[in-house]
């Protein structure tokens, strides 16, 4: 039985006028996607109000799933809606996209999940979807998929590669067992408590990660009665392409990344240059709150994941 390697988060900032920061999980230091998953957002149960004003993306999807609170979407296809837990969003940046996102007030506790586009599709336009996920029983526990399929459901939003994500509410100590493909990695974000995987106890906030070669996930929770112990689940193939991740771009070059940023903060009026500053349609503002800029390019190349 392949090992789990636990990963601990690490403050990572929004670039938010407010200066918000987030637990991230991926990409880290050892472990820098899982699947097309690029990027894994843990925040709450009483996570900071959230006001994140226009901002774009490339080359990537992102997905947020909710706990508790509720958070309105705005992008620059013309969406405006609200977030509520057992929702999922799905936005797909394609060539390019932006958008806001406001938390309303009350506890916020969710995650964000960011995956890469394959080469084929990563130009492709933009889209949005919103699922309803209805949980399913999975002997004591509740399992509700909102990306792909795990265990015995599945969620119909569309994802480019082999991919799945569900939460899982523990509500006794009997073990969770579900078949998965062996050619997958995992990785298990225990939410409010300890989760076991395996014979690997990973502490609450952590990621217990899995490399392929399994083809059964074990799971365990020490759930009290009248309790609920949550997990979040994701997995995918290995992605078979190198990406640059830089801010909020995916892309496959240091100069795709370099025109991009270019070309948002000429769109915003930040500075001047870029070879297309309508690149990137903007979304309406929310209390007419400037859009982000762009943070300072590192003076390096900046470098593959692979």
């Amino acid at each position: 039985m392949n090992a789990v390697d636990i990963k601990q988060p690490y403050r990572a900032s929004l670039g938010t006028a407010d200066q918000l920061t987030i637990n991230r999980l991926v990409p880290q230091r050892g472990r820098v996607m899982i699947g097309a998953w690029c990027l894994l957002d843990h925040f709450g149960p009483d996570a900071p109000q959230l006001r994140v004003a226009g901002h774009p993306h490339t080359g990537l999807q992102t997905v947020t799933w909710l706990f508790d609170g509720e958070v309105r979407h705005r992008d620059s296809l013309g969406t405006d809606t609200l977030v509520h837990p057992g929702e999922v969003n799905v936005m797909t940046a394609g060539w390019g996209v932006t958008h806001t996102e406001y938390a309303t007030p009350g506890p916020l506790h969710g995650v964000q999940l960011w995956a890469a586009l394959p080469a084929d599709v990563r130009f492709r336009d933009p889209g949005f979807e919103q699922f309803a996920s209805e949980p399913v029983r999975m002997g004591d526990h509740e399992v509700a998929v909102f990306v792909g399929e795990f265990g015995d459901a599945d969620s119909p939003v569309q994802v480019h590669s082999p991919l799945c994500a569900a939460e899982i509410r523990f509500t006794t100590d009997d073990p969770l067992v579900v078949d998965v493909p062996e050619s997958w990695e995992f990785g298990v974000l225990a939410d409010s408590g300890t989760v076991q995987v395996d014979d690997t106890l990973v502490p609450a906030g952590s990621l217990g990660y899995s490399a392929p070669g399994r083809r059964r996930l074990r799971l365990r929770a020490h759930a009290n009665a009248g309790e609920i112990v949550r997990a979040v689940v994701i997995g995918g193939e290995p992605f078979g392409e190198d990406i640059v991740g830089w801010w909020n771009f995916v892309g496959r070059s240091h100069e795709e990344i370099k025109a991009w940023r270019a070309n948002w903060q000429a769109g915003i009026g930040a500075e001047r240059g870029g070879d297309n500053p309508g690149n990137f349609t903007m979304t309406p503002r929310t209390d007419d709150e400037p859009e982000l800029v762009a943070p300072a390019l590192p003076p390096v190349r900046l470098r593959p994941r692979r």
